[in-house]
């Protein structure tokens, strides 16, 4: 499995507040599409998958702040 990561969404960003994933445990998703959301201290931001695979494992809590590399979660890697 590998795991989804806190993004740094801009140069001077070291932590967001998650907002949820936008997949279910066990929901399949696309390289590009939303996979969660992020709040930083500018903007509300729906993070895009980097690979298609599926949703294993939520770690992290909505609403609370993580910093930049926390794992929030682990998904598995399917060819697409």
């Amino acid at each position: 499995m590998k795991p989804v990561l806190m993004p740094q969404l801009g140069l001077t960003m070291e932590e967001g507040t998650f907002q949820g994933f936008l997949k279910a445990i066990g929901e399949s998703f696309r390289k590009g599409e939303p996979l969660f959301q992020v709040e930083s201290d500018k903007a509300l931001v729906e993070v895009e998958a980097e690979a298609d695979g599926v949703l294993k494992e939520v770690l992290a809590e909505v609403g609370k702040t993580y910093p930049v590399g926390a794992v929030l979660g682990y998904y598995e890697e399917v060819e697409g």
